[in-house]
């Protein structure tokens, strides 16, 4: 349990730092940057809810 609990912290932050990332590219029209950074958001987001629902079924 201690592994997810890791695994968790550790995709919240790249989570909140990728929108971030977001933020700054959209802010500064680097539009390459911005657009893998959502990619990014969106693979986090998945590996997200692949924990939460392995962790529901334990």
């Amino acid at each position: 349990m201690k592994r997810y609990f890791i695994y968790n912290v550790l995709l919240n932050i790249s989570l909140i730092l990728m929108f971030l990332s977001v933020v700054a590219a959209y802010q500064s029209s680097e539009y390459t940057v911005f657009g893998i950074s959502l990619l990014i958001i969106g693979i986090l987001g998945y590996l997200k809810y692949r924990l939460l629902k392995q962790v529901r079924q334990r």
